[in-house]
């Protein structure tokens, strides 16, 4: 364990204990550490090559009495940090950057969402009632957290690596995505796999396919997926 992965255990053993855990959902690279649990007895080692870290807080947020994440990760080395010209509130260590996240609805905005309940704003983003939908609780770091279920990190991962600008983030997400996808097959998952992609807009269905397309064991991944 690298000080990083302990800081990011630092991190949600403070949130826990501020009542905060139950009320998030943890999303992007770092699920692959609790993904670790869910695919014991198949071939699955993840590496965590980022210092970003998403909580993503599902609307509405009932959490009484509400709490002050600024004082929450001040002790732990945290800065507060307004990105970009919208005043996107986030939390940066010489470790990691934290950010919260709400799902985009409707006509979408690029303005913060006020979380009063934690005293800060978010960044709403698009596809993340797609993530919320299932949820399982997993060990992580001595707790138990709430991520995305694989399959819908993993489709997910397919639809967002074509609106990568930067190759290297475009590289990171198909990676994980396939290393996602080769473990739900190795535990006889691929039905849930194609489940979910079921129910995905077409527009979405065809994000995947492209991304597919693109990889050279993409046809194998196809099998799994769509047929």
């Amino acid at each position: 364990m690298n000080d990083q992965q302990r800081l990011v255990y630092r991190l949600f053993r403070s949130l826990e204990g501020a009542g905060v855990l139950d009320h998030v959902v943890l999303i992007g690279s770092w699920c692959l550490l609790a993904y670790k649990h869910y695919f014991a007895g198949v071939p699955f080692e993840p590496g965590i090559r980022t210092r970003d870290i998403d909580l993503l807080v599902p609307i509405p947020l009932r959490l009484k009495p509400p709490v002050d994440i600024e004082q929450i990760l001040g002790p732990l080395g945290f800065i507060l940090r307004r990105g970009g010209d919208r005043g996107y509130m986030q939390f940066v260590h010489a470790e990691l950057m934290l950010e919260f996240i709400v799902p985009e609805r409707g006509r979408g905005s690029d303005k913060p969402y006020d979380l009063r309940a934690l005293g800060i704003n978010a960044q709403p983003l698009r596809y993340m009632d797609f993530l919320c939908k299932d949820v399982l609780r997993l060990p992580f770091g001595g707790l138990d957290v709430s991520v995305p279920h694989p399959a819908r990190f993993a489709l997910l991962k397919l639809i967002v690596s074509g609106r990568r600008q930067k190759p290297v983030k475009r590289e990171n997400d198909l990676r994980q995505a396939g290393q996602v996808i080769r473990a739900l097959a190795a535990s006889g998952q691929q039905e849930k796999l194609r489940e979910v992609f079921a129910t995905m807009p077409k527009k979405w269905q065809g994000d995947v396919h492209r991304a597919l397309a693109a990889l050279p064991d993409g046809e194998k991944w196809r099998q799994m997926i769509l047929e």
